[in-house]
């Protein structure tokens, strides 16, 4: 299985492509991936859903962009375009991979249980309400990418209440572009009418809007057994990263699951600690990575899984994708800026 379809399958019911109702585009779309199936779903845990989904959803809350160019999200691929070339290049950040405290990285199990060992209660812990709610920031879920592999997308922020008895509320607006490297940015400064990034980017904001509920009721692992197998724990260290992003992506995850989930992915080999980090929202947090390695003779591409965790909380703030080989470039991120319980949908 080559690492594209790796993804897809870890993804599962969290890929935020399933399902997707996307308007026509002006231009041909060759490789356009609606849904990933989450074909091994653990007993116990969530069960597959039926909604285009979600940038990392503390609490079932938020939509989530997925790994544009490992075709887990829509991926738009262009034709060479004609036309003159405008003399300024188009706005937007590229993005550069955030900076590591350990680059070269230690093995994280002793530092992911010390911070296990000294959790204190957060926003999810401490506020009540009827709602879940979470406001996440994503980039790299709908990327238009030429057939040379340029890459542009549009930063999404969005915000989703999801109620106890399951009905879902949701809004999403999209902000800037940005690029993974400055060869993109050039490429796409070249054309003279540049595709949306983002199909929602050229449409007028829906305001909030009641989205499907699951057609199956969704059920956070009761104890630290259950949560190692819906975490997949036999599984290598960058599935489980995926998993993790996952389940911020599916629930308000308390603070006594926080601690049994740091202390699993404590056990396993691969993960490795790079100390204090600065995510891209200005927070300090402290970084762990996991590779995702292709098979032997599949595609040269090598994949490492980026969490950011609170240094206090242990919640998760951040989730990169970054491509490390031939490339190493950010292909995709979550921010999880808010996530707490609420009464109000507003």
């Amino acid at each position: 299985m080559k690492l594209q379809q790796q993804v897809r399958d870890l993804l599962g019911p969290a890929d935020p492509a399933r399902d997707a109702v996307v308007a026509p585009a002006p231009l041909t779309a060759h490789d356009v991936i609606l849904r990933a199936e989450d074909a091994t779903a653990t007993p116990g845990g969530p069960a597959g859903r039926n909604a285009s989904r979600r940038t990392v959803l503390v609490g079932a809350a938020a939509a989530v962009a997925v790994l544009g160019s490992a075709g887990v999200a829509q991926v738009l691929r262009n034709g060479a375009p004609t036309g003159a070339v405008p003399a300024q290049p188009l706005a937007g950040t590229v993005l550069e991979p955030v900076a590591y405290e350990v680059p070269a990285g230690v093995p994280a199990g002793p530092h992911l249980r010390a911070l296990a060992a000294r959790l204190v209660d957060g926003p999810p812990d401490e506020s009540r309400g009827y709602y879940s709610y979470q406001r996440t920031r994503s980039w790299g879920g709908f990327a238009t990418v030429s057939p040379e592999g340029y890459m542009m997308s549009f930063v999404r922020e969005t915000r989703e209440w999801v109620a106890d008895d399951g009905r879902r509320w949701q809004d999403t607006t999209p902000l800037g572009v940005e690029f993974p490297d400055a060869a993109s940015r050039e490429y796409w400064s070249a054309r003279p009418q540049s595709p949306s990034a983002d199909p929602s980017a050229t449409r007028p904001p829906e305001g909030i809007r009641e989205i499907p509920r699951d057609l199956v009721e969704r059920r956070l692992p009761a104890d630290r057994a259950e949560l190692a197998r819906w975490l997949r724990a036999d599984r290598p260290a960058g599935e489980l990263a995926m998993r993790t992003y996952q389940l911020y992506s599916s629930f308000l995850v308390p603070r006594r699951t926080r601690a049994d989930l740091l202390t699993i992915l404590a056990e396993k080999p691969g993960f490795v600690w790079h100390g204090r980090v600065v995510d891209r929202a200005g927070r300090r947090g402290v970084a762990v990575t996991a590779e995702l390695v292709p098979p032997p003779g599949q595609s040269p591409q090598r994949a490492q899984m980026l969490l950011v965790f609170h240094p206090s909380t242990g919640e998760l703030l951040a989730y990169e994708y970054l491509e490390t080989a031939p490339k190493h470039r950010v292909l995709h991120y979550l921010l999880v800026l808010d996530a707490r319980r609420t009464d109000t949908v507003s």
